[in-house]
């Protein structure tokens, strides 16, 4: 049976219908964006990131973060636990150039340099200096290092951060590009210049000594060290500020419940009478100093007995907070605010995780600690890069064709069964699955080293073996497999 034509009525209401449910025109598509009684439509960000933070909304981001990382515990607990696991007491040296006599020239020589790379020296040794860069990475979102050398010609380190680099002249910031000098018509924005492809080509920072106030210092010269969360990002963001307001928030309840637990435990008795007011004629029997007529607590001493009037009671205070809900409603945004940072909230408490929960809870802590070191040693090897070339400047070594061959050893893994994880690995090494430097590598040892140090013992022990007219075995030995038990005098004559 064929369908009669939709009549005009009937056009109507279905258009109405239609436009009811928001997808009656073009423009009200998309409804998510929509806004109601109940939600505000959002801002147009169809915009470069570049474009969308302004110079003042990242120096607003920069002070936040700093605060909410210098009052909040847990903030500053998480952000310098991660910089520890990143650091691990590792990221020495390691030259793997075929001259052999090279490679330890080199790794000594930065040895000894490391407490001088830095110019302001002292405290701010080159590979301590990690733990520094990856607080910083979570609280500012970026840092600079400017390459230079002292008045001999060693090379030398100038960590900036973020707050010093700055377009800092009132009319580029106006027009968005550079008035004068070398740069002169490039695009500045928020104290990075670009090319027309927006590639950073200098940096302008801050500068008390120079008259204009600022320095144009060439990219060239500059290690901008960030992680990018954008294709259209220019300067880092702090990974404190994605969950700013979380933690704002659970500083401002956090302060409330403290201050609601100093009131509760400020008050020790509470006494039911009949005025429910202070008793007057108990004062002039026991008096309690300059004390009101209004008020409505009173002080005890210690063994003072308490007379209540008929009807009256006298009970303990007892308060039941913090609540168990609020207690879980923080660990709730806790655990978001953690995951902002990279970080996991375990880290803090681990209790309740267990089983799977624990394999998958350790793997995101080492991808996050991996994540890092990936960033900064990228910007370790150009650092590392001049530090060597200029050592050989000075006549310190010559380079051979491969100097460009080194990297850095690795912060050691982080486990929480440290015992199954060990066995684990015999296992693996016995299977052929991983070899002995692999393991190494996950404990954060420079293989070379442990070799080295290995060696010697056993020299050592032999020496004093020889000395002592002992058997070599007396001093301990590692011929004996623990999975391969020796068997006694009386087993083997049986």
């Amino acid at each position: 049976m064929a369908t009669k034509p939709l009549t005009k009525l009937a056009k109507k209401i279905g258009s109405t219908l239609m436009n009811y449910a928001g997808w009656g025109s073009s423009n009200d598509f998309y409804v998510g964006a929509s806004a109601s009684n109940q939600r505000v439509g959002n801002k147009n960000l169809n915009k470069d990131i570049i474009d969308l933070i302004s110079e003042h909304k990242h120096r607003m981001m920069i002070s936040d973060s700093r605060y909410i990382y210098q009052s909040n515990s847990i903030v500053n607990g998480a952000v310098m636990q991660k910089a520890s696991k990143v650091y691990g007491g590792s990221w020495k040296l390691q030259h793997y150039s075929a001259d052999r006599d090279f490679a330890n020239a080199v790794e000594k020589d930065i040895q000894n340099l490391d407490s001088i790379l830095d110019i302001r020296g002292g405290a701010y040794g080159f590979r301590r200096n990690i733990k520094l860069e990856s607080k910083t990475l979570d609280v500012d979102g970026e840092y600079f290092i400017i390459l230079t050398e002292s008045s001999n010609g060693t090379p030398q380190l100038q960590y900036v951060e973020a707050h010093n680099v700055d377009t800092c002249k009132d009319s580029d910031k106006s027009t968005g590009f550079v008035s004068y000098g070398t740069y002169k018509d490039l695009k500045i924005k928020n104290g990075v210049i670009y090319n027309e492809y927006m590639r950073p080509v200098a940096y302008r920072f801050k500068d008390s000594s120079s008259k204009a106030g600022y320095r144009d210092i060439s990219a060239r010269d500059v290690c901008h060290i960030y992680d990018p969360a954008w294709f259209s990002q220019g300067r880092g963001t702090p990974s404190v500020a994605n969950a700013i307001l979380d933690w704002y928030d659970l500083a401002e309840t956090r302060d409330s419940e403290k201050l609601a637990q100093k009131i509760n435990s400020s008050i020790s008795l509470i006494e039911s009478n009949e005025s429910g007011r202070y008793d007057a004629g108990n004062a002039l029997i026991n008096p309690q100093g300059q004390a009101g007529k209004n008020l409505q607590t009173q002080l005890f001493e210690g063994g003072m007995i308490r007379y209540i009037k008929n009807g009256g009671n006298l009970k303990a205070h007892d308060s039941a907070r913090p609540s168990d809900g609020w207690l879980k409603f923080t660990k709730q945004i806790e655990q978001g605010a953690f995951y902002g940072l990279g970080w996991r909230r375990e880290m803090l408490d681990s209790s309740d995780v267990g089983g799977a929960g624990v394999r998958a809870f350790v793997r995101d802590i080492n991808d996050s600690i991996n994540d890092r070191c990936e960033i900064l040693a990228k910007h370790r090897k150009k650092i590392m890069a001049y530090v060597i070339a200029k050592r050989a400047k000075q006549g310190a070594y010559k380079l051979p064709d491969d100097w460009l061959n080194f990297g850095f050893t690795k912060p050691r893994e982080f486990v929480v069964d440290e015992g199954n994880i060990r066995r684990a690995d015999l296992e693996d090494l016995r299977a052929g699955l991983v070899s002995e430097i692999d393991i190494l590598a996950k404990r954060g040892l420079d293989a070379d080293e442990f070799y080295r140090k290995r060696a010697e013992g056993l020299v050592l022990k032999k020496q004093i073996a020889e000395e002592y007219s002992l058997d070599l075995r007396e001093l301990g030995t590692l011929e004996i497999k623990p999975d391969q038990p020796v068997q006694g005098e009386e087993e083997k004559d049986g």
